[in-house]
């Protein structure tokens, strides 16, 4: 079957090529009711638009660029690399693609990234960024200025942001609570939390989802001052062995730096406390097999970099995105779950 045409697409919508032309390519001058007869008749159809014949049209490439932050993470080191992946899939279509990094330690930091952003013009940005009032300025400011902006992995919900790639992070934490639960059944005690960042979104929905659970369902369960780790892992591995002085029955990480807290569990005379964390990376994957932890939450980076690419090439074309066009679905490993 021949592929729909741009042809087909006016004979549906019952509107002329230069309007289809004008709504498919955004330049603009076309009523907002024959816009949306162009896109329904786009999705009956299924005509795809050939992105880079549309930037040749226009004389010009489109750029996308990803801000992350920067530091020493497998998880990020991950999701970098299944980004740069993808960007292959973006040179056939004249799509220009930058990678910057901002510093973790500098809750500003990425604001300023995005600022120098708006001195070389993007289609589309994708961020991980901690949810501060300097950050949704700046997103407020891009998409002002027309830039399409995705959050990616932590969220800035209320922000202009267009959509966002990620799990959702409250289902995470009431997960990683009812796991907790179950693990350690009818035994009273305590269990320790260590986040990220406060500042972090994710990590702050996680601990809300888990607290939520633990204080409905396992009322003997005490959560003990959340510390942040700061995704570093000798920050983390101070904290565990700090932790362990006193009897607790488990600890949940939200956030990186599990080579630290592997460490430090590994290191522990007494009874190991049940141990939830996230990510599967080298070094929890071996914690797994090594019986030092019990639980990990995984997202998937590879998935949700493609994810974002496809969400970033959809907004550029200015196609319609839905809000679940960015979930990406919680994966769970154990032990024996795990090869």
């Amino acid at each position: 079957m021949p592929r729909p045409t741009i042809h087909d697409v006016a004979e549906v919508a019952q509107v002329s090529l230069a309007t289809v032309d004008r709504v498919l390519n955004d330049r603009g001058g076309v009523a907002a009711k024959s816009v949306s007869k162009v896109l329904n008749a786009v999705e009956k159809t299924g005509y795809v638009r050939d992105q880079a014949a549309a930037n040749l049209s226009r004389r010009r490439a489109e750029r996308f660029a990803v801000v992350l932050p920067e530091g020493p993470s497998e998880f990020l080191d991950a999701l970098r690399f299944a980004l740069q992946q993808e960007t292959a899939r973006l040179t056939a279509d004249r799509i220009e693609f930058e990678e910057r990094t901002s510093a973790s330690s500098d809750i500003n930091a990425t604001a300023t990234t995005l600022q120098h952003l708006m001195h070389n013009p993007c289609t589309c940005v994708a961020v991980m960024a901690p949810d501060v009032p300097s950050v949704r300025e700046e997103v407020a400011n891009l998409t002002r200025a027309g830039v399409k902006v995705i959050t990616l992995v932590s969220d800035l919900p209320g922000s202009t942001r267009s959509t966002f790639v990620g799990i959702d992070n409250i289902s995470a934490g009431r997960t990683a609570a009812r796991f907790m639960g179950r693990f350690v059944g009818q035994s009273k005690g305590k269990v320790k939390v260590i986040v990220g960042s406060l500042d972090a979104r994710d990590h702050t929905e996680r601990l809300m989802g888990f607290k939520q659970v633990m204080r409905a369902s396992y009322p003997k369960l005490e959560v003990l001052p959340v510390v942040e780790g700061y995704d570093n892992a000798k920050r983390v591995r101070a904290v565990v062995n700090e932790t362990l002085r006193q009897p607790v029955l488990g600890i949940y990480h939200t956030g990186a730096g599990n080579e630290g807290l592997a460490d430090a569990l590994a290191r522990h005379q007494r009874p190991r406390p049940t141990t939830i964390v996230h990510e599967l990376t080298p070094h929890s994957r071996n914690a797994l097999h090594q019986d030092l932890f019990d639980l990990v939450i995984d997202q998937d980076p590879a998935r949700a970099a493609r994810r974002a690419i496809t969400l970033m090439r959809d907004l550029s074309a200015g196609r319609p995105v839905a809000v679940s066009d960015g979930d990406i679905p919680l994966n769970i490993f154990i032990k024996e779950n795990t090869p």
